[in-house]
């Protein structure tokens, strides 16, 4: 049995208006291995974070296989790039 570990992942962006947080759920899904994640979303006051273009901040505990982490990063940095987010930081706990 493989190792299981937790990475921290700070994103920022427009988590909530581009529906990010759901659009990872479904790319874990359709992996190989096993990995799922918590999460915990900033947002500026919304209204006016939403008028102005303020960006969301996230922070993602992610369980995954110790030899999949690498194969997560990867799927990351496709997705935030196909969303014009920015990682802050990737980082195992």
């Amino acid at each position: 049995m493989a190792k299981q570990i937790t990475v921290e992942i700070i994103i920022r962006g427009d988590i909530i208006e581009n529906n990010v947080l759901a659009k990872f759920a479904s790319k874990l899904k359709e992996q190989k291995y096993t990995a799922d994640f918590v999460t915990t979303v900033a947002v500026p006051p919304f209204l006016v974070a939403s008028e102005r273009r303020y960006p969301s901040l996230a922070v993602l505990y992610t369980m995954v296989d110790l030899e999949n982490k690498f194969q997560l990063k990867k799927m990351l940095d496709e997705l935030t790039e196909e969303e014009k987010l920015e990682i802050i930081s990737f980082e195992q706990l």
